[in-house]
């Protein structure tokens, strides 16, 4: 039996998809060592850098500034959106980078694809349940309460380097 699991303890999270046997055998040690990873490093461990702070490690290139960022048709040009799924990942990343948030929820979603004028077809608005779905399980967005999601941290990494 194939069983699913997603924890998230401070700034780290863990997903796993898998055999229901190894969450049975390995879980406990893998709660205890996440766990001990958080208290060791702190709120925010210095070597993950934290959505408020990107690379907040004073060796690492500058950090992105989303105030920078433009707006989501400059966003979604940028990124060259065809789709609607590309336009709702432009429209998340406006969110995530531009205005901070750590998490969305689909109302913010949808308006913020709505203000991409250039780019925004109203299918786009319709199909909008079939296009998150999509990219929840393409582990571009994460799933984090019903109709609250957020971006894949290497999704977020991808933006930053298209868009600096």
């Amino acid at each position: 039996m194939t069983s699913k699991i997603k924890i998230r303890i401070g700034q780290i999270e863990i997903e796993y998809e898998g055999s229901e046997e190894f969450l049975k055998e390995e879980l406990p040690d893998l709660l205890q060592a996440v766990t001990k990873l958080h208290k060791e490093a702190g709120s925010v461990p210095p070597s993950i850098p934290s959505a408020e702070e990107p690379n907040s490690n004073s060796s690492s290139p500058p950090s992105f500034d989303g105030s920078k960022l433009g707006t989501t048709n400059s966003i979604a040009a940028k990124l060259g959106a065809k789709t609607g799924s590309e336009l709702a990942i432009a429209a998340a990343a406006k969110l995530v980078l531009g205005s901070g948030l750590e998490q969305f929820t689909r109302k913010q979603l949808l308006q913020e694809m709505k203000n991409a004028t250039q780019y925004y077809k109203s299918t786009y608005g319709s199909n909008l349940s079939s296009t998150i779905k999509t990219l929840v399980g393409d582990h571009r967005f994460i799933e984090r309460s019903k109709d609250t999601y957020a971006l894949k941290a290497d999704l977020v990494a991808t933006l930053e380097s298209q868009l600096a």
